[in-house]
């Protein structure tokens, strides 16, 4: 089984910068990478919720979107999903925002773009947490 690396995308003079803050909007672009299959993420965090969207560093597409919060009325902290966009059965889109909903309590839209298998998705997931907890002042 291959392991991930991640890394952040290099500040590059004249460029708006990894992180650019507008009033109470921040946005932050990352790399994942899973050995063969690369990820490029753009966070868009919003007061009391957080756009997240994954693309193959081949090609950005926005096909399909997710959205998920925490129940209020849900002692155990579980997240309400619905699909906005695309594909109105379970997507990775859906199920990525509901366990990010649940985990941070934080209302979360999610776009996966990548195609995953069984076997991607679990390192993939593995690789966003790991990164989510070491910059988690990007996503909440």
């Amino acid at each position: 089984m291959e392991s991930v690396a991640v890394k952040e995308f290099p500040k590059a003079a004249g460029d708006a910068g990894q992180v650019q803050e507008a009033g109470l909007f921040t946005s932050h672009c990352f790399h994942l990478d899973g050995g063969h299959v690369q990820f490029l993420g753009r966070v868009l965090k919003m007061q009391g919720s957080t756009l997240l969207i994954v693309n193959g560093r081949e090609a950005e597409t926005f096909d399909e979107l997710a959205m998920a919060m925490p129940d209020r009325y849900d002692a155990k902290g579980k997240a309400i999903s619905a699909s906005i966009m695309g594909d109105r059965n379970q997507t990775d889109s859906s199920i990525l925002a509901e366990k990010l909903s649940k985990r941070y309590q934080r209302q979360f839209y999610v776009s996966v773009n990548v195609q995953m298998d069984r076997l991607l998705l679990p390192l993939f997931e593995k690789a966003l947490v790991t990164y989510m907890h070491d910059h988690l002042e990007h996503f909440v």
